[in-house]
C-alpha cells in the first residue's frame, strides 16, 4: 500500500528557483521524496543517491542528451547527493515535453509538442504495443514543435495542457 504525504514548494537545487514541487509517499520498503523542479524541468527521488543501482538503471536505458545534463545536488533540505536529470513527460491526450539540443549549439531547449487525433479510419496504423487488439487515439504534432528556454519548462507544461482538468 502508498501512503501520500503532504506536497509542498521548495528551493531548487539546480536553479534556486522556490518552484520545486516536493511530494512524498510511502511505499513497502520506506518513505521516498521526489521533486520536480518547475523552473528547470530537472527531477530526482530519494532513490537516485550519486551511485545507487537506480542510477546505473537510469544511464543504461535513458537517451545520452538526458545523461549528459545530468546535475548531482544535495536534495532540498539537505542529505546525501542526488543524481538530477531534465524529465521526459508523456500526456497521451495532451503532448509531450523533452529536453532538446539546439542546433549548431553546445546548449538544449525544451521541446513541447502536443497530440494531434488520429482520424478514425487511420487509426488501424497505430497499433498499441502493451494493449494487443487496441489503437492509439492520439500521436504527437512532430511538425509542429514549440521551443523554450531551458528555465521555462513551466511554459513549456501550461502550453501542453498539463495543469488543465
Amino acid at each position: 500500500m502508498i501512503e501520500q504525504g503532504q506536497d509542498k514548494l521548495v528551493n531548487s537545487p539546480i536553479c534556486n528557483s522556490n518552484a520545486c514541487y516536493e511530494s512524498e509517499f510511502t511505499t513497502a520498503d520506506g518513505p521516498i521524496k521526489t521533486w520536480l523542479c518547475m523552473t528547470s524541468g530537472y527531477t530526482s527521488n530519494t532513490t537516485m543517491k550519486t551511485n545507487s543501482e537506480t542510477v546505473k538503471l537510469v544511464e543504461e536505458t535513458t537517451a545520452d542528451l538526458i545523461k549528459d545534463l545530468r546535475q548531482d545536488h544535495e536534495p532540498p533540505g539537505g542529505g546525501e547527493s542526488l543524481a538530477w536529470f531534465p524529465t521526459v513527460i508523456t500526456m497521451p491526450e495532451k503532448g509531450m515535453i523533452f529536453p532538446e539540443p539546439i542546433k549548431g549549439q553546445d546548449d538544449w531547449q525544451w521541446t513541447c509538442v502536443k497530440a494531434i487525433a488520429i482520424p478514425k479510419e487511420d487509426q488501424e496504423k497505430y497499433p498499441d504495443p502493451k494493449n494487443p487488439g487496441t489503437f492509439y487515439k492520439n500521436k504527437m504534432d512532430m511538425k509542429n514543435p514549440l521551443r523554450f528556454d531551458k528555465l521555462c519548462f513551466m511554459d513549456a507544461a501550461e502550453e501542453m495542457g498539463m495543469f488543465k482538468k
